[in-house]
């Protein structure tokens, strides 16, 4: 966002610029701010992305763990994300994670994109067309991902990226919340163990 933002002569943002504003997809967001250059600002983001992303893109640390526990128990996964599908698709296959996702929908595909509900029901109607909103487990790391579930009256877990969050979790009241992916897997295993051990 900064490249356009140095594109268009405009401040730069801090991180704490970018966490306070970025609840919306460039889609639905940069028509407030460059008006009737929006399109031209968004061409100028997705080169800048299309040229640069894979090369900054790394995994959390245990997310192939956790994926894998979730698929060996048979738990149904879809992504719903605010990067252009197309961009999207391609960052999923470049960690080689296509396998474990029965449904992906990034930007642009749903009438609108997150924090609206459309992406996230989708993607509940994709995964199970009997399957209901309270019966899935949302997992995100932004406030977009909150507002998100908040909107589509979703259980969420709210994922702090190792930078804590307190005000998000005291606006929200996620179901859940873990300061990483690290954590949110050995409360997964947890869960698991606690009832192997009552069925034996």
């Amino acid at each position: 966002h900064n490249h356009v933002r140095k594109y268009f002569d405009k401040p730069l943002w801090t991180m704490d610029d970018f966490l306070g504003r970025a609840s919306e997809s460039a889609r639905e967001y940069y028509p407030k701010v460059y008006g009737d250059r929006a399109d031209e600002a968004q061409d100028v983001l997705y080169k800048y992305v299309e040229e640069h992303h894979l090369n900054y893109l790394e995994p959390m640390s245990e997310t192939k763990e956790l994926l894998d526990f979730l698929q060996n128990n048979k738990m149904p996964m879809a992504v719903v994300s605010n990067k252009r599908h197309n961009t999207l698709v391609k960052e999923i296959e470049h960690v080689q994670y296509q396998n474990y996702f029965n449904f992906v929908i990034g930007a642009g595909v749903a009438k609108r994109d997150k924090p609206s509900p459309d992406p996230l029901l989708n993607a509940i109607t994709a995964l199970g067309e009997e399957l209901k909103p309270h019966e899935i487990l949302y997992i995100g790391d932004t406030e977009t991902d909150l507002l998100t579930a908040e909107s589509a009256q979703c259980p969420m877990v709210f994922i702090q990226s190792e930078c804590l969050r307190p005000d998000l979790i005291k606006k929200y009241a996620p179901n859940y919340n873990y300061v990483s992916i690290s954590e949110l897997f050995k409360a997964f295993k947890s869960e698991s163990d606690a009832k192997t051990s009552i069925a034996s």
